[in-house]
């Protein structure tokens, strides 16, 4: 695991420790979740604190690539710096660490608490005895949701990455800008490269985490958003840096980002009524389909849900979504048709079935599940 080889072996950040009082968590049962908050798809993410659990910093996360791809060894320290030296200056200025920015409600229960567990998710207490896992809090939310009739599309997609902003962190850095994408509104917003994100909106930003986590704690129906920003500058025998707001508009679809990785995509009240896979080159060859592009073989089928909505057959090849024809797997299709449609929403397929190219449309079913527990 990334934390035993590079957080508990590696010298640097050893002597780094020395300065906190460390303590590893390996059970979630009665971790205070809506304090300590973070993507419960993850696999290692650490909290920086002060003495009354007050936030100074969060670090970890990934996404659709390797599971480290996001996290390093230099961006680590880099915010163990920064938190301690905003302990220090809390306590100079006898104020708390991140006090000032409230949990947030977690979506199976409407309203904030003093304090919520994993056991405070009915169907996870009903349902799981042992330990419990990050993911599992994950799956087990989506699940309460459902059942408690407050499921919506937008529980899908957390702690948003900055690139949909148009935003590359810095990953040796943590939340120094890498690159502004063209076109995006980053670069309407003036950002630079070699800009240091420093606050966005009410949140003190020491990592590429902590960036993630005010961006998913925006209310829904923001458009826009306030980063606060250190700027270098090129002044010789003057200062060599100052601080800069930008505000960037925040375009539909912004939150969204890859499924297929995480493992609660599992328990997403999704009802497929499909079973498939992708086609090897050889299979292709057989079938007189082309070696690249979406192929994807329907294994087996029930009649009900997206199979039954769409007229979906045994034997069927998928070719086309609408007009995409990437290649891709199936977990990979199903996670861009959860980003694409919504209940009621026109999909279109064209499939092989037999010598012929068929044309499919329908409605994309309404969310269903009747699983009430997950492995």
């Amino acid at each position: 695991m990334w934390d035993g080889q590079v957080a508990q072996e590696d010298p640097e950040i050893r002597q780094a420790r020395a300065d906190y009082i460390c303590v590893r968590v390996t059970s979630m049962n009665r971790v205070d979740i809506a304090r300590f908050e973070f993507d419960f798809d993850t696999t290692w993410a650490a909290f920086f604190t002060d003495s009354k659990l007050r936030i100074y910093s969060r670090y970890g996360g990934r996404d659709e690539r390797e599971p480290e791809s996001r996290l390093s060894k230099s961006s680590l320290l880099q915010t163990m710096r920064e938190s301690l030296d905003a302990h220090q200056m809390a306590r100079v200025a006898a104020t708390g660490g991140a006090g000032a920015v409230p949990p947030a409600a977690p979506i199976w229960h409407p309203e904030p608490k003093s304090s919520t567990t994993p056991l405070d998710i009915p169907l996870l207490k009903k349902g799981h005895n042992g330990c419990v896992h990050c993911h599992q809090i994950r799956e087990y939310s989506l699940l309460q949701a459902y059942h408690d009739n407050r499921f919506q599309r937008e529980l899908l997609f957390t702690f948003p990455l900055p690139e949909s902003l148009g935003i590359e962190i810095d990953h040796t850095h943590g939340h120094r800008v890498a690159r502004v994408r063209d076109s995006s509104p980053a670069s309407d917003a003036k950002l630079s490269t070699g800009d240091i994100v420093i606050r966005c909106a009410d949140v003190p930003i020491r990592s590429d985490l902590d960036l993630r986590w005010a961006l998913h704690r925006l209310p829904t129906t923001s458009e826009r958003v306030t980063l606060l920003v250190e700027r270098q500058l090129a002044n010789p025998g003057g200062p060599t840096a100052r601080s800069t707001e930008v505000t960037l508009s925040l375009p539909a679809g912004w939150r969204q980002s890859e499924l297929s990785w995480r493992k609660s995509s599992r328990s997403v009240p999704s009802d497929w009524g499909f079973r498939g896979a992708a086609l090897a080159k050889f299979e292709r060859r057989e079938a007189g389909l082309p070696e690249a592009g979406l192929a994807i073989r329907i294994l087996s089928i029930k009649p009900r849900g997206f199979a039954q909505a769409l007229g979906l057959q045994k034997g069927d090849v998928i070719t086309r979504l609408a007009e995409d024809t990437r290649e891709r797997s199936l977990d990979r299709l199903r996670s861009d048709m959860l980003r694409r449609f919504a209940p009621g929403d026109d999909v279109r397929l064209t499939v092989r079935r037999g010598e012929e190219m068929l044309e499919l449309s329908g409605k994309f079913p309404a969310w269903f599940t009747e699983e009430t527990t997950v492995p």
